[in-house]
Formats: C-alpha cells, sequence, structure tokens
C-alpha cells in the first residue's frame, strides 16, 4: 500500500511523539498560565515585572504553592516540579496543525525537542530548548486569527524540503543569584507588567529576542531593569532584518500594602550602538537621553496591581510615547497624546473547582503611539531605530496604532486534566490619514509616504508632525472591527510506564472582520497634487476597504511526554 506524501506527513503529525516547552525560558509554558491564576487568587504576590524567570524563581513560585495551596493546586505545582528539576534533559518530539475554512489555508508542523532544566550550582541556572522544525507556514504566515502570531521562534532560511520549511529554534537563558536579586540573561520571548499575555510593554506574541533582566525584588519594593535586543527592519521590506537595534526597560515598583503595588515605568528604544548609560538601574532615561543629544526615543509610565477582595485582582498599565506638555499643563486637553494603556480585572476562586479564572481586560493604543521616523530624511530604505518593532512586528502591543481591544476570557476545569477555555474579543481600529487637511493630503501626494495607518505610518512629514496638536482617536468615518470568539480545549492524560503524559489540543475561533482591508495606502505619490485628485484617492480607498469578511480557524494538536 503506497501513501501519497501529504498524507504521510498528516500521519506523522497526528501520531508522533510530542513535547512542548518544558523549560522556564519560555514565557509560553503552561506553567506560566497556572502562575497567572495563583497570582490572582493571591497564593502568589509581588514577583518581579519581567518574565519569563529563572529556575530558581520557578522553585520558589512552586514551593509555596505547595505549600498554601489545596489539593488540587498541589497536584498541579507538584506536577510542573517534576517537570522542571525531576530531571535535566528532557526529548522527544511534537506537532499541531490548523485550517481556515473560510479562506482555505493549511498549516502542518512537526518538530523534534530536547529541553535542559539544570541547576548548575546553588546560585546558577540553565534553561534551553532546542527545537528542529518541519513546517508548512513560516512565522507570520500561520494560520491565526487577526492580531494573533505563532509560537514557533523560526526565521527563514533556504532549508527547504518540498512544501516543508526544516529550520531551528532555539530558546536559552542561563541565571545567576537567588529568588532577591538576580541577572537572567538569554535568547527568549518576554512579557513585562501585570498583563503577560498580551502586555503594551513587551508582549509575549513578539518573536523571541536576546535579553538581559537584572531584578531586586523584596518584600516592600523592587526594581527591575532590562534590555532587549531587537531586529531593526525598514519601511519597504519588513522581511530583512538590521542588527543594533536595542530597548531598554526599567520600573521601581513600591509594595505599602499586601494588596496594593504601584511602580514607575520608563523605557527607550535606540540603535546603531550599544549605549551602556541605558543599563543604570535608577538613572532616567530622559536625563540620559538629554546627554545622548535626544537623538533616541523615550516612554515613560506607570502600573500598578489592587488586589480589594480575595481573588479578585485589578491591574492597570499607562505608558506615554509623547505628550504636549504645555497644553496640558494649561488644561488643554484637546491636544497630543501619544499613549498606550491597559485595564482589566480578573478573578480566581482561592479554592480549586470548576470554575479556574475569569478576566476582562480593555487596551488603547492612540495614534502615532510606537510610530517613530526612521531619521530626519525620513527614509523609506533605512533600518528604522525608533520605532516600537522587532522583526517587523510590535514588540509591545499585537495593535496597530489608533485601535483598541476588549478582550474576555473564562477558564474552566470540569475534569481534573481537562481545561476548556472560552473567548471574546473585540478590536477596533482606524487609518489615522482619513480626515487629513489640505495641507498634509498635499504634502503625501508629492512626496514618498507610507499612509496606511500601521506602525509603519509615523506623523512626521517634510511639513511638520500629523495632527500635532489633537489626537483623533478612532474618529474616522471608516473603522474596522474584528470580533472573535470560540473556545481551547486541553486533555492531559498521566503514562504511567515513562512516568510522562499526553497531551490532546483543539481550538476553534469564529471571526468577522468589518473592512479588513483599512491598511491600505490612502493617499499615493503622482507628482502632483488637486483637490480633485485627492478625493478620488480617498473615494477608491473608501471602496476598496469596505467589506465583511467571516473566518473560521480550526486548529489541533498531539503532544506526548517522556
Amino acid at each position: 500500500m503506497k501513501l501519497k506524501p501529504s498524507l504521510l506527513v498528516l500521519l506523522l503529525a497526528c501520531f508522533s511523539a510530542g513535547l512542548f516547552a518544558q523549560v522556564a525560558a519560555d514565557p509560553l509554558d503552561f506553567f506560566y498560565t497556572d502562575l497567572t491564576i495563583w497570582e490572582t487568587s493571591g497564593i502568589i504576590n509581588n514577583l518581579p515585572a519581567a518574565r519569563p524567570y529563572p529556575l530558581q524563581m520557578v522553585k520558589e513560585i512552586l514551593a509555596q504553592v505547595i505549600e498554601k495551596g489545596d489539593t488540587t493546586q498541589r497536584k498541579i505545582a507538584e506536577s510542573h516540579y517534576k517537570r522542571f528539576f525531576g530531571r535535566i534533559l528532557t526529548y522527544g518530539g511534537k506537532s499541531d496543525a490548523a485550517v481556515d475554512t473560510e479562506k482555505s489555508l493549511k498549516q502542518l508542523a512537526i518538530a523534534l525537542s530536547f529541553d535542559i532544566n539544570y541547576e548548575m550550582e546553588e546560585f546558577v541556572s540553565l534553561s534551553a530548548s532546542v527545537d528542529g522544525w518541519a513546517t508548512n507556514k513560516l512565522f507570520d504566515q500561520e494560520v491565526v486569527p487577526s492580531w494573533n502570531y505563532s509560537d514557533k521562534d523560526i526565521i527563514s532560511d533556504n532549508a527547504k524540503v518540498g512544501p516543508m520549511w526544516i529550520l531551528p529554534s532555539i530558546n536559552s537563558s542561563i541565571a545567576v543569584g537567588t529568588t532577591e536579586y538576580y541577572l537572567n540573561a538569554g535568547l527568549m520571548r518576554g512579557s513585562f507588567g501585570p498583563f503577560p499575555e498580551n502586555g503594551v510593554v513587551v508582549g509575549q506574541q513578539a518573536l523571541h529576542s536576546g535579553q538581559y533582566s537584572f531584578a531586586v525584588n523584596k518584600p516592600l519594593w523592587g526594581i527591575n531593569v532590562s534590555m532587549y535586543s531587537l531586529s531593526a527592519t525598514t519601511a519597504d521590506d519588513s522581511d530583512s532584518f538590521s542588527p543594533e537595534k536595542f530597548l531598554a526597560v526599567h520600573n521601581l515598583e513600591f509594595r505599602p500594602f499586601e494588596w496594593l503595588s504601584v511602580s514607575i515605568l520608563e523605557s527607550i528604544t535606540y540603535g546603531g550602538r550599544m549605549e551602556l548609560l541605558y543599563l543604570l538601574p535608577i538613572s532616567p532615561y530622559f536625563i540620559s537621553q538629554g546627554l545622548m543629544g535626544l537623538n533616541d526615543n523615550s516612554y515613560l509610565g506607570g502600573m500598578f496591581t489592587i488586589k480589594p477582595l480575595e481573588g479578585l485582582k485589578i491591574d492597570g498599565v499607562l505608558y506615554a510615547d509623547d505628550l504636549s506638555f504645555n497644553d496640558i499643563i494649561k488644561l488643554h486637553f484637546d491636544t497630543k497624546w501619544r499613549l498606550t494603556g491597559q485595564i482589566g480585572a480578573s478573578y480566581a476562586p482561592r479554592e480549586s473547582g470548576i470554575f479556574t479564572l475569569a478576566s476582562l481586560d480593555y487596551t488603547m493604543v492612540t495614534p502615532y503611539t510606537y510610530s517613530h521616523k526612521p531619521d530626519d530624511s525620513l527614509s523609506l530604505t533605512v533600518p528604522n531605530f525608533q520605532n516600537y518593532q522587532h522583526a517587523g512586528k510590535s514588540f509591545g502591543a499585537a495593535l496597530d496604532p489608533n485601535s483598541d481591544r476588549v478582550n474576555l476570557k473564562l477558564k474552566l476545569r470540569p475534569l481534573e486534566g481537562i481545561d476548556f477555555d472560552i473567548v471574546g474579543i473585540l478590536i477596533r481600529h482606524g487609518n489615522v490619514n482619513e480626515g487629513m487637511d489640505a495641507k498634509r493630503i498635499e504634502e503625501y501626494m508629492t512626496h514618498p509616504y507610507i499612509t496606511d495607518g500601521t506602525i509603519l505610518n509615523p506623523s512626521a512629514t517634510n511639513v511638520g508632525h500629523a495632527f500635532n496638536y489633537s489626537t483623533p482617536f478612532l474618529s474616522q468615518d471608516t473603522l474596522q472591527y474584528i470580533w472573535q470568539t470560540g473556545f481551547d480545549a486541553t486533555c492531559v492524560l498521566p503514562v504511567l510506564k515513562s512516568g510522562g503524559y499526553m497531551v490532546f489540543r483543539f481550538g476553534y475561533r469564529f471571526e468577522a472582520n468589518l473592512n479588513e482591508d483599512i491598511n491600505k495606502d490612502i493617499y499615493t505619490n503622482s507628482g502632483t497634487y488637486s483637490e480633485s485628485a485627492a478625493a478620488i484617492q480617498l473615494s477608491d480607498w473608501r471602496e476598496k476597504a469596505t467589506g465583511t469578511v467571516f473566518n473560521n480557524y480550526i486548529s489541533a494538536g498531539f503532544e506526548y511526554y517522556y
């Protein structure tokens, strides 16, 4: 009997042994999902802002849950402890598949994996994962709902067999210190702040990057200093990467009460050099930037967490890119606000049961936030060291500027080993160039600019900054609306002979996308300007942008743990 190659690959994906990340170096590891539940319920408090954590911190967290949790919580913590500390080397494979039934898109991937968690000395630990992938989709091609990204850290190369890319993925970290003082460095994904799954400072959906994080974690206060080594891209080529782009973030956190933490936050993006001045833990970046000639891009913000009742957690982040200080101090609030923010509430009962976690959060990104010009030439062909991108995608919120998002999630555990997540998401977005005045439109039609309303569309032009004294946040006539709803089901079964377990995954998303093509250039460079020509370009854009598309995404996976 002969099998077609495509059928053989499908069978291998369904029946191969599987193993997803079992390393502290990966914030997508399901340990961090349970950590969110433990933080919300109040079993765990006062963790550093930057994730992932070193093994020293992971061990301390699990010890606290084993000590304070109920029978179910202790059992889950003990299972994680066995994964991380039961053996140094774990090996196996993993597989996943996905389809979009409306667009007839198909995704298939299988991998061999080797994971290491090793406490070399009392104060030194190593965590690493090595995956060898065979996949028919690259990072930015995977079949996922809008504003979702791949969980694979792979980069395009020439290694290809038929339709399958053969690509490696490595995530690693080495940590030195204790749970109170440590330095954690490696190549890995990350997050920063109280919204680890979809944060606005560092989002874990972004491709992995080089990271260096120093933390001081005291009961009443904490300091976190992180440096991220990013990949710069040009506006006309998001697939070609350039080196020497960096994001430095630090925060000072105060914890006056067990139920309250407040922190001030700063960051700076820059490139073309490594600037050691931005590694100083308590030197303000705004002052340091002045010594560098104000050539870099600084952000200022704050974060808070309040736990007013047992099991209830309220979080907030406000992160300012650029503000019109002179207008704000005069109480003129119709002015420039380049900022992003999040606020959310979550609830997790202290005692285990069917209902595990409920969360609701709101995210906004005002026009031109994250979007900075590459240099004074406004060139589309030079690497951009100023914007908030890494490898061609946002390193913060997974949204374009002039967008907001409402995110609802309900997690149920009807039986031991079975998790069922119900999700609902609403995203709105507008192209900020709709509604421009004639002066700006003339500039856009007579010079090469981007007018698609994405993160690649900065406010700077040769005649000044667009909307420099106002913030047209979602006030355009044409808006994009994205509704997503669905579920994710996970079943974990023990394999007694090997001491491991199998994992079955199934997920579904329904998506309605109104005005899907809004992120197209409204005005293009024709060399000349007239009101009638501008009106024609705007009318053509509106005609092509409008319409509704419905998508159904189905995903599945099977994994096996030795």
